[in-house]
């Protein structure tokens, strides 16, 4: 569910999938499950990857676009490299965000289009 941003902070901070499955202390492939959304992340996990990728769970779990101050980066002039990958990643995340809010108003569209049929009715 987190794993686009999840990824987005990781490659801004320069850190690769096996430098955080040993700072988390898990397998190279939970972490990548982690990413990939293929395992739950439960609030302890969450809160042990926002401490090492020096963010708050609310920067990973919230609908708001990324913002990092890459002071606490361990990559130095490095993170210029991986600016354009950051970027393309928010862009993505950015955009399924985008389709993702633009299906729940056409959800609660419809919803409100049959309760408005239903006050009809009953006039």
């Amino acid at each position: 569910m987190y794993g686009d941003k999840i990824r987005a902070f990781r490659i801004m901070r320069g850190f690769t999938q096996e430098f955080m499955a040993d700072k988390l202390s898990v397998a190279q492939n939970t972490y990548s499950k982690y990413e990939n959304n293929g395992e739950k992340l439960s609030h302890e996990v969450l809160e042990k990857i926002a401490t090492v990728l020096g963010v708050s769970v609310t920067d990973i779990t919230s609908n708001t676009p990324i913002i990092i101050n890459n002071q606490n980066s361990n990559q130095g002039t490095q993170g210029i490299g991986h600016i354009e990958n950051f970027f393309t990643d928010q862009k993505e995340l950015y955009e399924k965000m985008v389709a993702a809010k633009d299906k729940e108003i056409e959800r609660l569209a419809k919803q409100l289009e049959t309760l408005m049929k239903l006050l009809e009715k009953k006039k």
